[in-house]
């Protein structure tokens, strides 16, 4: 994972050197593999194991500072303006794999001008080694960088039916991908598709015939949750990966998918203009399942860690981790309760 170190001061303050964050970061269990300077930034190499998916953003990075640090972190609200008219009398999502792709969140923005992007847009994912391709593209890759969901940006009017179906590819079927080759998908592999062929192979990448170009003016955003087993296979089997798929073969947070669909619209709206239409596509299980307490028995503490963490200090890095806890005080024998976050 690359971090921009002036990207991730964005969402938390820090008054200490890159070298002292990214120490501690290491420490915390984010290994440092290099820093580089990069023209007015840094960029930061840190390994992130495949246990800690959450920090495949600059969000999730920014959590751990800021409670390394104990500063505040600020995420972005995404807020967005609609159109007013309904996105569910433009398009439709079906989802007829749902072991492939539980959830799948789509919406759709009219009347975007596809063109260079702005300075501050450019020059983060340039910092972190990714080439600006236009506006709406680079708009699907920050967001990725930003919090660790992919995206995929469709030509609304080059999906034909103009709808999705996920669905597993057909024996046979080949899709031209927008690294400009042809694959052959097998019935294991899941398909994003229109009314009549596959668009996308789905969490890996998307299709040549309905990219982001010059003359596209209606997009519709994919935000997706994909079997993670899935993914590893086809990526492999394909001989062909991606950030989506690195991504979404180690899970990602099913929870965030409406705030990051949201958050990408906004910045399209901001760098492309446009009109949303109102509302989303939301297709498959609900976002957010119940999730069971867990417990923290300080008198084991020392036992587990080999060291002592006073109760109080515990308390405060797993709330500011985003666990909730259950109760004001803690059991009589001290063990403290919490819900964990998604």
């Amino acid at each position: 994972m690359i971090v921009s170190w002036n990207w991730l001061n964005d969402y938390v303050a820090l008054d200490a050197s890159v070298e002292t964050v990214a120490d501690r970061l290491m420490m915390a269990g984010l290994n440092l593999e290099s820093i580089e300077e990069r023209v007015g930034d840094h960029a930061v190499d840190l390994e992130v194991t495949s246990n800690r998916p959450d920090c495949l953003g600059h969000i999730g990075v920014a959590r751990e500072a800021s409670v390394l640090f104990g500063k505040p972190l600020t995420i972005p609200t995404a807020s967005v303006k609609t159109n007013g008219s309904p996105v569910a009398s433009a398009t439709s999502v079906s989802i007829e794999s749902p072991d492939l792709c539980p959830r799948y969140v789509a919406r759709v923005i009219r009347g975007v001008k596809i063109g260079p992007s702005p300075a501050w847009l450019k020059s983060r994912l340039e910092a972190i080694g990714i080439a600006s391709i236009n506006n709406v593209v680079d708009v699907t890759n920050y967001c990725l960088m930003e919090c660790g969901q992919p995206f995929h940006a469709f030509d609304f009017d080059k999906l034909r039916g103009g709808r999705i179906v996920v669905r597993r590819a057909r024996a046979g079927e080949k899709i031209n991908a927008i690294d400009h080759n042809e694959y052959t998908l097998t019935p294991d592999m899941c398909a994003i598709c229109d009314a009549e062929r596959p668009v996308a192979v789905a969490g890996v990448m998307g299709g040549a015939d309905t990219e982001i170009c010059s003359s596209t003016t209606n997009v519709l955003i994919e935000v997706a949750d994909f079997s993670s087993m899935s993914i590893r296979a086809t990526a492999r089997k394909l001989n062909l990966h991606s950030p989506s798929s690195y991504r979404f073969e180690r899970g990602v947070d099913s929870a965030q998918m409406d705030w990051a669909s949201r958050r990408c619209c906004e910045l399209i709206l901001q760098v492309a203009g446009g009109e949303l239409l109102d509302g989303s596509i939301w297709a498959g299980e609900p976002a957010v399942a119940a999730r069971s307490t867990v417990s923290l028995r300080s008198s084991q503490t020392r036992r587990i860690l080999g060291i002592d963490v006073p109760k109080e200090e515990s308390h405060r890095i797993l709330v500011a981790l985003g666990l909730k806890p259950t109760a004001d005080q803690a059991d009589a024998d001290g063990t403290r309760h919490y819900i964990p976050p998604s």
